[in-house]
């Protein structure tokens, strides 16, 4: 009996779950789409937001987690503008957070939702990356800003971007098989590309946790190497991302590449020079502050535009046009209309249904 009695409120239970889930709105395609832009724009914010933790000497303006302080929720009035920085970059995590959660619920809305699981698996890959940030954001702060966990936080984001652009790109395509646009040798050069570009973000990371602004000038450890070094092989890895991009602009124009491709290889090379040159600067300068904030924001950008450029290399099929409702009037003026059907002669009718 007992057996009998724990099915059946599990049954019950399971019911009224699939009732609730029922009532939640139909997400449009449109309303999802705004959701990845969303998403995407706050994947770059937390990475800007991360690295103004670091270079004020935030990093441990809370030095708790996650709570911000033993017992409190928010800085304490001595923590000042360490703690209010830190703070804020908590909060703005947290709101990213919650489009992270709503963005797959919303994919499982989707109309058709079952045709679009490539939606809903990143969808909840975002969740699941945003999860582990969280996760490592609290090991960074109890490691006393431990210079391979912050190398492992930003690189992270670099991941959850990954996931963000394939989603966004994802919902402005239709359903159906990847077809490659262009020959072999230019898919692989994007894909070099794309290899070249992250092996140049973890060489910075190196950089970062050598040099200055480790987040915080007293307990923030840093690595042992010698900052000529690594800052040269560094300088060593852009110089071949700057030759690579350069052989892409060519390429995409050469192979006839869709038009897509040929901005994403042209801003791909600007932003590219635009970070050598930024990256030059600082070292000559000293490393300022300012500098490494612009040279932090142009990587992300630069990496951003290197996946748009690779995942261009293939095609979907296009969204399917919304369905018109069969009592929608006509478009169009009367005058066009006259028109059209004294050139086409046929009825009206006949033109509004083709």
């Amino acid at each position: 009996m007992g057996t009998m009695s724990t099915s059946t409120e599990r049954r019950s239970l399971r019911a009224r779950i699939g009732e609730r889930w029922d009532r939640l709105p139909v997400v449009s395609p449109r309303v999802f789409r705004v959701l990845t832009t969303i998403c995407l724009m706050f994947l770059g914010l937390i990475v800007v937001t991360g690295g103004a933790v670091r270079l004020t000497g935030s990093g441990l303006g809370c030095p708790t987690w996650p709570q911000c302080g033993d017992g409190s929720w928010v800085p304490h009035t001595e923590y000042a503008l360490h703690g209010a920085v830190e703070f804020g970059n908590r909060m703005i995590s947290a709101l990213m957070g919650v489009f992270m959660l709503i963005t797959p619920i919303a994919a499982l809305r989707l109309p058709d939702w079952r045709q679009r699981r490539d939606l809903v698996w990143l969808s909840f890959g975002l969740w699941a990356g945003f999860l582990g940030q969280v996760v490592l954001g609290g090991i960074t702060v109890l490691a006393d800003l431990h210079p391979a966990t912050v190398a492992a936080h930003f690189l992270l984001s670099m991941v959850l971007l990954v996931n963000g652009v394939a989603l966004y790109r994802r919902a402005r395509q239709g359903p159906g098989p990847v077809t490659v646009s262009v020959r072999p040798e230019l898919l692989w050069l994007s894909r070099v590309l794309v290899v070249v570009a992250a092996a140049v973000l973890a060489i910075g990371t190196v950089v970062t946790g050598t040099g200055p602004h480790s987040g915080d000038d007293e307990r923030a450890k840093r690595f042992g190497f010698d900052i000529v070094n690594v800052s040269q092989l560094h300088a060593d890895a852009a110089m071949v991302l700057t030759g690579l991009s350069l052989a892409m602009l060519f390429a995409v124009r050469l192979a006839k590449a869709s038009a897509e491709a040929r901005r994403a290889a042209a801003l791909l090379f600007a932003c590219v020079v635009a970070q050598a040159g930024v990256g030059f600067a600082q070292y000559f300068l000293g490393i300022p502050v300012g500098l490494v904030a612009v040279h932090l924001l142009g990587a992300t950008v630069m990496w951003v535009i290197t996946l748009f450029l690779w995942l261009a290399m293939a095609d979907r099929p296009p969204l399917p046009a919304p369905p018109v409702p069969a009592d929608a009037p006509a478009t169009g003026t009367a005058s066009s209309t006259a028109t059209a059907n004294t050139a086409d002669k046929r009825p009206v009718a006949g033109l509004v249904g083709t």
